[in-house]
């Protein structure tokens, strides 16, 4: 196993056991989302670069600093389209079991195309990046179905609708399963 390529795998492990962590304690937390996203996020960014140095190097030996993206070297390339699409290009994928994946990294390369979304309240040309946390409804009285069906979070005791956020929180969701594909690659390859 090409070293190099299993420190960037073994650090996407880290973070993605990170941002499970936070995933499970959102319903009592939910101030977590934005931690949560940004550690999956970047499991998916440590992942696919890991990737791409391991096919890389299968073909020609050349060290990790100097594979390029474009014209962006490996080490500064955040988008994970990009990251996705160079990767495809070195690695044969059955693209019936990868359309959910990519659909998901499209979504949120789209959302958070420079790495930066989940971490900082202002783009780097100073505008301003919202930051959207999860709301739950707490009165615990039933919900108002005229607003449309809610969404609801359920742990082993208890259940919250939630008010603000049910999108993210199933982007999140879908993000987390997907990401296995990333991983059963990383153990194939």
């Amino acid at each position: 196993m090409n070293k190099t390529a299993q420190k960037y795998f073994d650090m996407a492990y880290e973070y993605h056991m990170a941002a499970l962590s936070l995933y499970n304690s959102l319903f009592n937390t939910s101030y977590l989302y934005n931690p949560t996203a940004f550690n999956l996020r970047h499991a998916v960014e440590l992942l696919l670069k890991g990737l791409i140095i391991k096919e890389t190097q299968k073909i020609k030996k050349i060290s990790a600093q100097k594979i390029t993206i474009g014209r962006c070297k490996l080490n500064q390339s955040h988008s994970l389209l990009s990251l996705w699409k160079h990767f495809k290009t070195l690695y044969p994928i059955n693209e019936e079991n990868t359309t959910k994946l990519e659909k998901a990294l499209q979504k949120l390369n789209k959302k958070d195309f420079g790495s930066d979304r989940y971490r900082y309240p202002y783009k780097k040309n100073g505008q301003s990046i919202p930051v959207s946390p999860i709301t739950f409804d707490t009165l615990e009285k039933a919900p108002d179905l005229e607003k449309g069906i809610p969404y609801i979070i359920e742990t082993p005791s208890k259940s919250k609708i939630i008010t603000i956020g049910a999108i993210l929180l199933l982007d999140l969701k879908n993000l987390f399963e997907e990401i296995e594909i990333l991983f059963n690659i990383s153990e194939q390859t």
